[in-house]
C-alpha cells in the first residue's frame, strides 16, 4: 500500500481511533499522540487508546488523554502506530467501520492491517507521521504535536546516536524544538530520573551478564525472582539491554526477560547490535521484528529454552550464516 491510500483514508473519514503496539515505548505512544493532535488540527475527531498503561517515563506526555480500553462508538478507521508484529497489535474498537491503517518504520515485520504505510528509511514512526502531515498540507506543528513526536524521535535514535540518525532526522528535531519541544525535559524522562530500585536492578543484571561467542555476544537475564527480590517492576527493565552493547568487542547484546502471561511463563527478547550484525534476523526467526540495530520478540517458552535459541541464532549470524 502507498502513502496515497493512507491520505485518502484521512481525507474521507471524520472520526478515528489511534493506538499503538502493546507495552508502548516513546515512539509508539509519541507517534499516536502526535498523530491524534495532527488529525484534530484539520477538523477530525481522534481518540487515543493503549491497552497497556503508559510507562512512568512517558506519563509526562500522556496527561490523561490515553484511554485504557478500545473506545466505543463508530470509527472510520483505526490507526496503529509502530507495530512490527501481529502479536503486538491490540484489539480494535467494536465500532470500527473502516480500515486498520498501520504506520511503521521497521524493516523486519509481520504485517497486520488493511492499509500499511511502512517506511524503513525513517528513523522513527514519528518521522512517518510528519511526512504524512506534510502531504496533508498541515503547516508547521499544531498544538500537542511537537513534544510527543520529538520524544518519539529522540527515543528511537538513542538520543541521535543510532545509525538511522540522518540529516532529515536532525533537521526535523530542530523544527520540533522550535515548535515547543523541550530537549532537557524529554531527555530526563526518557533516560534519567531513575528510582533506586531500578539502579539496583541494573547492578544485578550486569553482575549476572555473560559474554559469549569469543566476546561478541553479551547475554543478560531478568527473572521474576530478581524483580521481586529488588522490589523492581517490568517497566524498569526497558533499555537495560543497551548496557551490554557498551562493552568493548560486543557485537550483539541480548536481554532475556522472563514474563508472566495467562499464568504461563514466556520470554521477551531485546536485541541490540553495535557492529555489522543485523539483529532483526534473530528477531524474525523468533517471530518478532525490528531494525538492523535494534529488534525484539516475545517467545512462548521459558527463559532457559529461549536462551539456547538466542545463542544459537547469534552464533549463526556472527558466522555469516
Amino acid at each position: 500500500m502507498s502513502r496515497e491510500d493512507a491520505l485518502r483514508v484521512v481525507r474521507e473519514g471524520r472520526r478515528f481511533a489511534v493506538t499503538c503496539h502493546r507495552r508502548p515505548d516513546a515512539d509508539a505512544l509519541g507517534s499516536a499522540l502526535g498523530w491524534a493532535a495532527a488529525l484534530r488540527s484539520i477538523g477530525k475527531e481522534a481518540v487515543v487508546y493503549s491497552v497497556d498503561p503508559p510507562p512512568r517515563m512517558l506519563r509526562f506526555l500522556a496527561i490523561g488523554e490515553v484511554e485504557r480500553v478500545p473506545p466505543t462508538g463508530s470509527f472510520d478507521a483505526c490507526f496503529v502506530m509502530d507495530a512490527a508484529a501481529r502479536a503486538l497489535v491490540p484489539a480494535m474498537p467494536d465500532g470500527l467501520e473502516g480500515p486498520v491503517v498501520m504506520f511503521d518504520h521497521h524493516a523486519a515485520h509481520d504485517d497486520f492491517g488493511d492499509v500499511i504505510l511502512r517506511e524503513p528509511d525513517a528513523a522513527a514512526t514519528g518521522v512517518v507521521v510528519v511526512r504524512v502531515m506534510r502531504e496533508l498540507g498541515i503547516e508547521g506543528f499544531p498544538p500537542g504535536v511537537a513534544a510527543p513526536l520529538y520524544a518519539a524521535i529522540v527515543a528511537d535514535t538513542g538520543g541521535f546516536r543510532y545509525p538511522a540518525t540522518s540529516p532529515e532526522t536532525l533537521r526535523l528535531a530542530a523544527e520540533l524544538v522550535e515548535a515547543g519541544a523541550v530537549p532537557w525535559d524529554t531527555a530526563y524522562h526518557l533516560f534519567e530520573g531513575w528510582e533506586p530500585a531500578r539502579m539496583k536492578l541494573l547492578g544485578a543484571i550486569l553482575d549476572d551478564m555473560e559474554v559469549l561467542l569469543d566476546g561478541r555476544l553479551a547475554l543478560q537475564r531478568v527473572t521474576r525472582e530478581m524483580l521481586a527480590r529488588l522490589e523492581a517492576d517490568d517497566e524498569m527493565v526497558e533499555g537495560m539491554v543497551n548496557y551490554g552493547r557498551m562493552l568493548e568487542g560486543v557485537e550483539i547484546a541480548a536481554l532475556l526477560w522472563e514474563m508472566e502471561k495467562d499464568g504461563k511463563r514466556e520470554t521477551k527478547v531485546s536485541l541490540r547490535s553495535s557492529g555489522d550484525a543485523d539483529v532483526s534476523r534473530i528477531a524474525a526467526a523468533l517471530d518478532g521484528g525490528g531494525h538492523r540495530s535494534a529488534a525484539g520478540a516475545n517467545v512462548p517458552d521459558d527463559l532457559k529454552a529461549t536462551e539456547v535459541k538466542v545463542v544459537d541464532l547469534a552464533a549463526r549470524l556472527l558466522d555469516g550464516d
